[in-house]
């Protein structure tokens, strides 16, 4: 039986808490970092999840995870019936009725999964109070692309974001919406065309919620490489130096979405990682 709280990080009059939905996945090199030559041949593992971001007034989770329930084309996705995203929030001592906002840094499947779930008739909202946010530009793109291919995003948008609308429960957001007095999200266009950051200030300390601008700690020494899965690699590439510019000039800490937290320094034209333990 779990009983350990999930990990978290206390900024100072904000904590960001990683809810775990899968604790790792392998994924070839080549398939996930087909730029990588260096990697070539080598097998990357990657957490799935998502961050609960708490200030005493209002409980935001950025990302869902992959979710249960779900036709998935991607074994280890498919079906799954584990309810570990619900269970590490209730471990954080809190219900889904709690989460007052869900932000979404983009609409790939691995990162809405938990917005839905099946009640036995339609895909209803896991957490029923909370306002679903996604930059505009990705609302529209997966959309439109679903619209055009039903199976778009391994079908994601379908059953975990489109349901949330006739609740009244998902809104577009712009650049620069903030949420609280202490969080902030930021456009970083290039993997979706609407990717976002989420930038979290406390009083001690600066935390950069990533999303999907980096996969994988190989990037650090070689931040030109991006993932299969980005819509315009050129873009990427290019917020993801300047992000990690800043977090690195900023001594914040980056909480990636499929890895662990730590501190960045800059090397050149490259990085330096240093995971902080959680």
């Amino acid at each position: 039986m779990e009983t350990a709280a999930p990990p978290t990080l206390d900024l100072g009059g904000v904590t960001v808490t990683w809810l775990e939905d899968i604790a790792s996945m392998s994924f070839a090199a080549a398939d996930l970092l087909p730029g990588d030559r260096d990697g070539a041949g080598t097998d990357l593992d990657l957490a799935f999840g998502g961050y609960l971001i708490a200030d005493g007034v209002e409980n935001v989770l950025v990302d869902a995870g992959v979710g249960d329930g779900k036709a998935r084309a991607r074994p280890g996705w498919n079906r799954r019936s584990t309810d570990a995203l619900p269970r590490a929030l209730a471990r954080a001592g809190l219900s889904p009725a709690d989460v007052g906002a869900v932000h979404l840094t983009h609409l790939h499947a691995d990162h809405v999964g938990w917005c839905t779930r099946w009640d036995g008739e339609a895909w209803a909202p896991v957490f029923p109070r909370a306002r679903h946010l996604a930059l505009a530009p990705d609302l529209r793109w997966a959309a439109e692309g679903t619209a055009r291919d039903p199976g778009f995003l391994y079908g994601s948008y379908a059953d975990s974001v489109a349901p949330l609308i006739p609740h009244g429960r998902l809104d577009a957001v712009d650049d620069g919406h903030r949420l609280g007095g202490r969080v902030e999200v930021r456009a970083v266009p290039g993997h979706t065309p609407g990717s976002s950051i989420v930038v979290v200030r406390g009083t001690r300390d600066t935390a950069v919620l990533s999303g999907d601008l980096i996969h994988h700690p190989r990037q650090f020494a070689g931040p030109a490489v991006c993932s299969r899965f980005c819509v315009d690699p050129a873009a990427s590439a290019r917020v993801r130096r300047e992000v990690l510019g800043w977090v690195a000039e900023h001594d914040a800490v980056l909480m990636p979405a499929h890895f662990g937290w730590g501190r960045v320094a800059t090397d050149g034209d490259r990085f330096r990682y240093r995971p902080i333990p959680r």
